[in-house]
């Protein structure tokens, strides 16, 4: 395979080109990539559309790409020019068709690690309509030496074909470094065997895949490129690694948010001032139900040791009170709340020595209380959100005998 060279990626300010002098793609195998689009604010474009970030199709109507390509997308909320998703490229590189944009999710926290570098565009409409396929995804574990595949749409203008780059999964230790933005626990790292000096591969928030090897030509997604890793201090030239965020780690956001199939219920809740779903069926109350803890900044929480399950009540009319427990110490706070918004006062605790795992779980109860600032409940579903509208919590209503 030739030796791949791209322009660096400067944010918004120089839009991500793709896999330059890369090798063209079947088309046919890579339905679910779509292309952010825009005008190319580059005076020897003269005004013609570019490629300003790739994505995945997900859903229906969802696409998921990289939170650090929002300079492409975030005008599609904030009232600005209107932004367009090219779903089902061609083999002579023009789109089945152009979907405006019309909402956006950032994803959610994690407690002691970056942010998770992903973000769900809405769609103004149904993408397999135009021949456009949704994604598979890809179940087993990242092992180092996988094989490996990106797509792009070369530099993007309009008409330009699908091309390609292969490589391997490689150890996390060769992205994670001070030059790089880079967490092992929701990130992954790819390497281009002997290409050096290179200023990136791939479009930024575009997909990689990996092969199914029970089903020879299928493709499942398994990583959104994030970026290289620079070679030293200063200057563009970079080392064969590329970062890439594990999409393993969003399945449970991206199956709450894409759910709703599309359907609006018109409110607006989290700090990002996005769309929230329909519920499915009535609404728990807030007050006075067994809220089972699922997850805290994406952590998955259980019962341990037969200990008691963790969960909180909020009791409201003149308490305003929660008790919640993760199965150690009984936690209590006081708080407030207006139509969607949740603070949640100075929490007292009994004084136990909580063993392994508990002790740090608890850790994630306390700071989480700490944080809340808004929620929603959907169905028997209860979510926490944080002061950026990020989900911090997700909880389940349980109904006892």
């Amino acid at each position: 395979m030739r030796i791949i060279f791209a322009v660096a990626l400067l944010c918004w300010s120089t839009p991500s080109m793709a896999i330059i002098d890369g090798l063209e793609a079947n088309v046919d195998s890579f339905r679910s990539y779509v292309s952010i689009r825009s005008i190319s604010p580059y005076p020897s474009h003269n005004g013609q559309e570019i490629n300003a970030c790739g994505g995945t199709l997900v859903a229906s109507n969802w696409v998921l790409t990289a939170s650090h390509c929002r300079g492409s997308y975030e005008a599609a909320v904030s009232g600005g020019a209107p932004v367009f998703v090219g779903v089902n490229l061609q083999s002579d590189g023009t789109f089945g068709a152009k979907l405006r944009l019309v909402d956006v999710r950032f994803s959610p926290a994690r407690l002691g690690s970056e942010r998770l570098d992903a973000a769900l565009l809405k769609l103004e409409s149904d993408a397999t309509e135009h021949g456009a396929e949704i994604v598979d995804f890809f179940e087993e574990d990242l092992i180092v030496g996988t094989s490996t595949t990106t797509v792009g749409v070369g530099l993007g203008l309009e008409g330009a074909p699908m091309e390609y780059y292969e490589s391997r999964v490689t150890e996390f230790g060769l992205c994670e470094t001070n030059r790089a933005d880079f967490d092992a626990a929701h990130d992954f790292c790819v390497g281009v065997p002997g290409s050096t000096q290179r200023t990136g591969y791939g479009d930024s928030g575009g997909p990689l895949y990996i092969m199914d090897t029970a089903l020879e030509g299928q493709y499942r997604f398994a990583g959104i490129v994030k970026g290289g890793v620079k070679a030293g201090a200063s200057g563009s030239e970079e080392t064969e690694n590329i970062r890439y965020t594990d999409v393993s780690k969003l399945r449970g956001w991206i199956d709450e948010i894409t759910r709703c199939n599309g359907v609006s219920d018109g409110t607006k809740t989290s700090a990002e001032d996005m769309t929230t779903c329909r519920p499915i069926g009535p609404n728990a109350s807030l007050f006075d139900t067994y809220w089972r803890i699922d997850q805290i900044y994406e952590q998955k929480i259980t019962a341990t040791n037969n200990l008691r399950e963790p969960h909180l009540v909020l009791h409201g009319s003149s308490q305003n009170s929660v008790r919640a427990t993760v199965g150690c110490n009984r936690i209590s706070a006081s708080f407030t709340y207006n139509d969607q918004e949740l603070n949640f006062g100075p929490a007292a605790s009994t004084r136990m020595a909580c063993p392994m795992p508990l002790d740090q779980a608890e850790k994630r109860l306390l700071l989480l209380l700490e944080s809340v600032e808004s929620f929603r409940i959907a169905g028997e579903g209860l979510i926490f959100f944080g002061s950026r509208g990020e989900v911090i919590a997700n909880m389940t209503a349980v109904y006892l005998p």
